[in-house]
């Protein structure tokens, strides 16, 4: 799914108020350190991840430890440039965090939208 730039918007606002309360975890050394410790996480992943990437977060996936979100149409470099995280292609955050919440939501309506948008 491509995310339209106001829903974009949003989630870099949002992105940057869960770096401010430190549960942003960045990066796919950090990310799987947490899920080796049985947090479970929302992943976001930029739309040109690693093989590698995929592979490490799908064990997890599988077993419901994550949710795995891919941002379709936001490449590593434009996500570290657009949402303000690093050179990073893998973003985790705690899946019952309200933050997480209000940005898995944003996510479902950005593609809604975008489906929407298709059929037209």
């Amino acid at each position: 799914m491509v995310i339209k730039a106001e829903i974009l918007a949003e989630i870099r606002n949002l992105l940057g108020l869960t770096m401010k309360a430190g549960v942003l975890v960045r990066g796919q050394d950090s990310v799987r350190t947490e899920l080796k410790k049985g947090v479970s996480l929302l992943v976001l992943l930029a739309s040109d991840h690693s093989k590698n990437v995929a592979s490490m977060v799908e064990g997890y996936r599988r077993r419901g430890q994550c949710e795995v979100l891919v941002f379709e149409g936001l490449e590593r470099a434009r996500m570290e440039k657009e949402l303000v995280t690093g050179s990073t292609q893998i973003l985790g955050l705690p899946r019952d965090h309200g933050l997480t919440i209000k940005i898995r939501k944003l996510f479902v309506k950005g593609a809604v939208a975008d489906e929407q948008d298709k059929n037209i």
